[in-house]
Parts: C-alpha cells; structure tokens; sequence
C-alpha cells in the first residue's frame, strides 16, 4: 500500500469513529436483532430442505437463529456500505485534485466498508452462537461473509445512484425481501423460488442453510454463484466510484 493511500485509509478510520451512531449499529443491533427474534420464536418442528435435494428435521427457533444472522449482516452491511461512501464522495474528489489518482483515492473507502462488513459478521455470529450452533462453523462463516461483502457493495453502488435518502430505503427493503422472505426456510415448503434465485442473497444463503443443518457440504454450485456475485458487485463498485470521482474532479 503507497503512503498516500495509507494515510488516507487512516484518516478515513480516524473520521468514521467520531460516528457514534456507526459504532452502535455494528455492535448494538445485532444483539437486539439476533437474541430478539430467536426469543420469540416458538421450536416447533420443520422440515428442512437442503441443496442437492436432501431434507433435515429442525426447528423454527433453530432456522430463524441461523437465517437471522444473514438478515442482520445484510442489512448492516448494506447501510455502512452506503453511509461510508456517501460520507466520502467530496473529500474523494478534493484527493483526486490534489493528485491522487481515483484508484488511490477509492481504496480507502472499500477498506473501510471490509473492516465494517468483518466486524459485523463477527458480532453477528458471537450472538448467535450464544443461542445456536451450525453444523459446520467454516461454511456458516463464509456464508456470513459473502453476504456482507456482497450486500456492502451493493449499499455502496445504491448509495451512489439513487442518494442518501433512496439508497436508504432500498437497503431497507432489499435484505428483507432476499433473506428473510425469498430465501428463508420458514415459509412454504422451504425451497426458494425460481425468481429468488435471481437475487443476490440465494447462493450464499443456500450455503447457510447447509451449514446450519446438514452434517456434510453439499453447496458447491450455490458456493460459487455466491462467490461471483460477491466479486461482481466489488468490481462494478470500483469501476462506478472510480469514474464517478475522476470525472468530478476533473470538471
């Protein structure tokens, strides 16, 4: 990393910490989300479906403990993702200015949404590990993962195309249509629909719900749709705030 962008990265930080509102959302609210809602749901059994077409015996408590982790992680991820960026477009163009080139001038910011994303899911999956367990804790972590880098860039691309105001409200919507309605095992016959599978959230959340209950991974083909999306979302990320700044800045 060249100085320039070292000490933008770390200024950045210095500024995002003076946010107490940022701090409360990383870390508060997945502590009322999570122990929330598993709370109130009642255990009654449910038939599971996994990918490949096997079925576990569960309970609504235990889906709702493991789907809500993905909700709560989506829809914190996507809000940092479009606060952070929305808080740094003028002091970009001023970087750009001054000399830096647009990529030197956007790490920064992307670094700071990846640090926001990491500590998200880490407090996310220390919550819901108080109540629930996965069967398979790497999966179940990457999962998280791909879903925070995944709807972090995508809060950072609304942010950018449709404001403050109307990236907000679709960040509101977007996670709870995906995760908690179109992916989640608890409606239905729990198998996602053929239009949710065109949503960001299918192939990792398919990912999650192995992890969660089945004993063996059985996610490849959903592993990489999670992936692809996930490094598609950055790259059109960086493209559009790179050209954004470069142009701002040289008009």
């Amino acid at each position: 990393m060249s100085g320039r962008v070292a000490t933008a990265t770390r200024l950045g930080f210095r500024e995002q910490l003076r946010r107490p509102l940022l701090l409360v959302l990383l870390v508060g609210l997945p502590f009322f989300f999570i122990t929330r809602a598993i709370a109130s749901t009642v255990p009654q059994p449910r038939v599971v479906p996994l990918p490949g077409g096997g079925e576990v015996l569960s309970n609504m408590q235990d889906v709702h403990g493991a789907t809500m982790a993905a909700i709560t992680v989506a829809f914190l991820a996507g809000l940092c993702g479009l606060f952070v960026m929305q808080s740094a477009r003028d002091a970009d163009r001023r970087l750009v200015v001054a000399g830096f080139s647009p990529f030197q001038a956007i790490v920064p910011r992307l670094l700071q949404v990846a640090t926001a994303v990491a500590i998200v899911v880490a407090v996310s999956l220390t919550v819901t590990a108080l109540s629930f367990t996965p069967e398979q804790w790497g999966p179940f972590v990457l999962a998280n993962l791909l879903i925070g880098v995944t709807f972090g860039a995508i809060g950072a691309l609304v942010g950018a195309l449709l404001g403050p105001l109307g990236g907000t409200y679709f960040m509101l919507f977007l996670p709870m249509l995906d995760l908690g309605i179109a992916q989640t095992p608890m409606f239905g016959d729990g198998e996602p629909s053929g239009w949710a599978q065109l949503l960001p959230g299918y192939g990792a959340h398919r990912v999650l719900v192995d992890a969660a209950f089945a004993p063996g991974f059985h996610a490849s083909l959903e592993l990489g749709l999670a992936l692809i999306w996930a490094v598609a979302a950055i790259l059109i990320l960086a493209l559009l705030l790179g050209r954004e700044v470069g142009i701002s800045a040289s008009t």
